[in-house]
Protein backbone atom coordinates (compact mmCIF):
# COMPACT_ATOMS: atom_id res chain seq x y z
CA UNK A 1 0.00 0.00 0.00
CA UNK A 2 1.35 3.40 -1.00
CA UNK A 3 1.72 6.18 1.51
CA UNK A 4 0.44 9.55 0.43
CA UNK A 5 2.64 12.48 1.23
CA UNK A 6 0.73 15.52 2.41
CA UNK A 7 1.73 18.60 0.45
CA UNK A 8 2.44 21.60 2.66
CA UNK A 9 0.15 24.49 1.84
CA UNK A 10 -0.16 26.96 4.72
CA UNK A 11 3.50 27.44 5.55
CA UNK A 12 4.51 28.30 1.96
CA UNK A 13 1.34 30.39 1.52
CA UNK A 14 2.27 32.46 4.56
CA UNK A 15 5.92 32.76 3.50
CA UNK A 16 5.21 33.69 -0.12
CA UNK A 17 2.22 35.86 0.80
CA UNK A 18 4.49 37.78 3.16
CA UNK A 19 7.13 38.13 0.44
CA UNK A 20 4.64 39.53 -2.09
CA UNK A 21 2.87 41.64 0.54
CA UNK A 22 5.98 43.21 2.02
CA UNK A 23 7.36 43.85 -1.47
CA UNK A 24 4.17 45.75 -2.28
CA UNK A 25 4.34 47.62 1.02
CA UNK A 26 8.01 48.48 0.45
CA UNK A 27 7.16 49.92 -2.98
CA UNK A 28 4.26 51.84 -1.45
CA UNK A 29 6.55 53.35 1.19
CA UNK A 30 9.15 54.30 -1.43
CA UNK A 31 6.52 55.93 -3.65
CA UNK A 32 5.04 57.73 -0.64
CA UNK A 33 8.43 59.06 0.49
CA UNK A 34 9.16 60.24 -3.06
CA UNK A 35 5.69 61.89 -3.12
CA UNK A 36 4.59 59.82 -6.12
CA UNK A 37 1.51 58.23 -4.53
CA UNK A 38 -0.89 60.32 -6.60
CA UNK A 39 0.71 59.47 -9.95
CA UNK A 40 -1.26 57.09 -12.15
CA UNK A 41 1.71 55.07 -13.35
CA UNK A 42 2.58 54.06 -9.78
CA UNK A 43 -0.28 51.54 -9.73
CA UNK A 44 0.96 49.96 -12.95
CA UNK A 45 4.52 49.65 -11.67
CA UNK A 46 3.32 48.22 -8.35
CA UNK A 47 1.09 45.74 -10.15
CA UNK A 48 3.85 44.58 -12.48
CA UNK A 49 6.32 44.14 -9.61
CA UNK A 50 3.71 42.21 -7.60
CA UNK A 51 3.04 40.03 -10.65
CA UNK A 52 6.74 39.27 -11.13
CA UNK A 53 7.22 38.45 -7.45
CA UNK A 54 4.08 36.27 -7.46
CA UNK A 55 5.33 34.27 -10.44
CA UNK A 56 8.73 33.87 -8.80
CA UNK A 57 7.04 32.63 -5.62
CA UNK A 58 4.82 30.17 -7.52
CA UNK A 59 7.83 28.69 -9.31
CA UNK A 60 9.73 28.53 -6.00
CA UNK A 61 6.74 26.76 -4.40
CA UNK A 62 6.66 24.19 -7.19
CA UNK A 63 10.40 23.58 -6.98
CA UNK A 64 10.96 23.75 -3.21
CA UNK A 65 7.81 22.20 -1.78
CA UNK A 66 6.49 19.98 -4.56
CA UNK A 67 9.72 18.48 -5.89
CA UNK A 68 9.60 20.34 -9.19
CA UNK A 69 6.16 19.05 -10.17
CA UNK A 70 2.81 20.71 -9.57
CA UNK A 71 -0.67 20.43 -10.98
CA UNK A 72 -2.65 23.36 -12.33
CA UNK A 73 -4.89 23.28 -9.26
CA UNK A 74 -1.99 23.33 -6.80
CA UNK A 75 -0.48 26.41 -8.43
CA UNK A 76 -3.86 28.16 -8.68
CA UNK A 77 -4.65 27.46 -5.03
CA UNK A 78 -1.28 28.80 -3.94
CA UNK A 79 -1.78 31.95 -6.06
CA UNK A 80 -5.15 32.58 -4.39
CA UNK A 81 -3.76 31.99 -0.88
CA UNK A 82 -0.82 34.29 -1.59
CA UNK A 83 -3.31 36.88 -2.86
CA UNK A 84 -5.44 36.69 0.28
CA UNK A 85 -2.42 37.03 2.58
CA UNK A 86 -1.00 39.86 0.48
CA UNK A 87 -4.39 41.62 0.54
CA UNK A 88 -4.56 41.46 4.33
CA UNK A 89 -1.05 42.89 4.65
CA UNK A 90 -1.58 45.67 2.13
CA UNK A 91 -4.98 46.54 3.64
CA UNK A 92 -3.29 46.96 7.02
CA UNK A 93 -0.61 49.12 5.42
CA UNK A 94 -3.23 51.25 3.64
CA UNK A 95 -5.17 51.72 6.86
CA UNK A 96 -2.05 52.79 8.76
CA UNK A 97 -0.89 55.09 5.95
CA UNK A 98 -4.19 56.77 5.13
CA UNK A 99 -5.84 56.50 8.52
CA UNK A 100 -2.97 57.35 10.86
CA UNK A 101 0.14 58.65 9.11
CA UNK A 102 -1.37 60.80 6.35
CA UNK A 103 -5.18 61.15 6.44
CA UNK A 104 -4.91 63.91 3.81
CA UNK A 105 -3.62 61.42 1.23
CA UNK A 106 -7.18 60.30 0.44
CA UNK A 107 -8.13 63.89 -0.37
CA UNK A 108 -5.04 64.27 -2.57
CA UNK A 109 -5.96 61.10 -4.47
CA UNK A 110 -9.57 62.27 -4.83
CA UNK A 111 -8.48 65.68 -6.13
CA UNK A 112 -6.27 64.06 -8.76
CA UNK A 113 -9.23 61.99 -9.95
CA UNK A 114 -11.54 65.02 -9.94
CA UNK A 115 -9.04 66.90 -12.08
CA UNK A 116 -8.98 64.02 -14.56
CA UNK A 117 -12.78 64.10 -14.72
CA UNK A 118 -12.85 67.86 -15.29
CA UNK A 119 -10.25 67.58 -18.07
CA UNK A 120 -11.89 64.61 -19.79
CA UNK A 121 -13.62 65.83 -22.97
CA UNK A 122 -15.75 62.66 -23.13
CA UNK A 123 -17.59 63.56 -19.90
CA UNK A 124 -20.14 66.32 -20.54
CA UNK A 125 -20.14 69.23 -18.10
CA UNK A 126 -23.69 68.35 -17.07
CA UNK A 127 -22.51 64.95 -15.79
CA UNK A 128 -19.28 66.05 -14.13
CA UNK A 129 -20.92 67.01 -10.83
CA UNK A 130 -22.66 63.62 -10.57
CA UNK A 131 -19.46 61.74 -11.34
CA UNK A 132 -17.48 63.79 -8.81
CA UNK A 133 -20.17 63.19 -6.18
CA UNK A 134 -19.97 59.42 -6.74
CA UNK A 135 -16.19 59.67 -6.64
CA UNK A 136 -16.34 61.40 -3.25
CA UNK A 137 -18.33 58.46 -1.84
CA UNK A 138 -15.76 56.03 -3.22
CA UNK A 139 -12.79 57.83 -1.66
CA UNK A 140 -13.52 56.94 1.95
CA UNK A 141 -10.96 54.95 3.90
CA UNK A 142 -13.28 52.18 5.05
CA UNK A 143 -14.74 51.71 1.59
CA UNK A 144 -11.30 51.74 -0.05
CA UNK A 145 -10.01 49.06 2.36
CA UNK A 146 -13.06 46.84 1.79
CA UNK A 147 -12.83 47.19 -1.99
CA UNK A 148 -9.12 46.42 -1.86
CA UNK A 149 -9.80 43.31 0.22
CA UNK A 150 -12.25 42.12 -2.45
CA UNK A 151 -10.47 43.21 -5.63
CA UNK A 152 -6.92 42.12 -4.76
CA UNK A 153 -7.69 38.41 -4.19
CA UNK A 154 -9.73 38.48 -7.40
CA UNK A 155 -6.71 39.96 -9.22
CA UNK A 156 -4.49 37.19 -7.84
CA UNK A 157 -7.07 34.55 -8.82
CA UNK A 158 -7.16 35.79 -12.41
CA UNK A 159 -3.37 36.00 -12.58
CA UNK A 160 -3.21 32.54 -10.99
CA UNK A 161 -5.50 31.13 -13.70
CA UNK A 162 -3.09 32.31 -16.36
CA UNK A 163 0.20 31.70 -14.54
CA UNK A 164 -0.75 28.17 -13.47
CA UNK A 165 -1.03 27.14 -17.12
CA UNK A 166 2.64 28.04 -17.63
CA UNK A 167 4.07 27.08 -14.25
CA UNK A 168 2.44 23.67 -13.83
CA UNK A 169 4.65 20.69 -14.50
CA UNK A 170 3.07 17.31 -14.10
CA UNK A 171 4.97 14.07 -13.79
CA UNK A 172 3.74 11.16 -15.84
CA UNK A 173 4.74 7.62 -14.87
CA UNK A 174 5.77 6.59 -18.40
CA UNK A 175 7.78 9.52 -19.68
CA UNK A 176 8.89 11.26 -16.51
CA UNK A 177 7.87 14.83 -17.33
CA UNK A 178 5.05 16.44 -19.31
Amino acid sequence: MEETVKTPIWKPALIYGAIVGFTSIFLGVVFYILDLSTKGWVNWVSGLVALAVLIYCLVAYRNEYLGGFASYGQILLMAVLIGVITSVLTALYSYILMGVIDPDLIDKLRLVQEEKIMNNPRIPESMQDDVIEKLARTFQLKRMIIMSAIVNPLFYFIIGLIAAAFIKREETPASGVV
